[in-house]
C-alpha cells in the first residue's frame, strides 16, 4: 500500500533550502537558487497530481490511503524512501546541469581566449 506522500520530503528540502538561503544570502551562489526551485516547484505538482486522482483530500486524514493510525510506519517510509529518492534524484539532476553549465562557460571562455589570440 502507498499513501502517496511522497511529495513531502522534496517540498520541504526545497523549503529549507529556502529558508537557509535568505539565513546566509550573501555566501550563497544563484545556482541553489535553481535547486530550490526543482524541488519547491516538484512537491507542489506531485501535491496537485496527487489532490487531482483524490489521494489527498482536504479532510483528516488528508491522505485517503491512511484509514489506519498504524499506517504511520509506512507512510513514514514512503517519505523518507520514495521521497528521498526522488530529493536525491532532482539533486543529482540539478548539479549534473550545473556541472554542465560550468564546462560550457571554460570551454565558450577558452574558445575567446583563443580567438584573441589569433588575431
Amino acid at each position: 500500500m502507498t499513501l502517496m506522500a511522497c511529495f513531502i520530503t522534496p517540498l520541504i528540502t526545497g523549503l529549507l533550502l529556502k529558508l537557509i538561503k535568505k539565513l546566509v544570502k550573501p555566501t550563497i551562489k544563484n545556482d541553489l537558487e535553481i535547486l530550490e526551485i526543482m524541488l519547491i516547484t516538484g512537491g507542489i505538482i506531485l501535491a496537485i497530481e496527487h489532490v487531482w486522482h483524490g489521494e489527498i483530500v482536504p479532510y483528516p486524514p488528508f491522505l485517503t490511503a491512511m484509514q489506519n493510525p498504524s499506517d504511520i510506519l509506512v507512510l513514514l517510509r514512503e517519505i523518507s524512501v520514495v521521497g528521498g529518492s526522488m530529493t536525491i534524484a532532482t539533486a543529482v539532476t540539478w548539479f549534473s546541469i550545473i556541472s554542465l553549465k560550468e564546462k560550457l562557460k571554460e570551454k565558450i571562455l577558452s574558445t575567446r581566449i583563443l580567438r584573441v589570440k589569433t588575431k
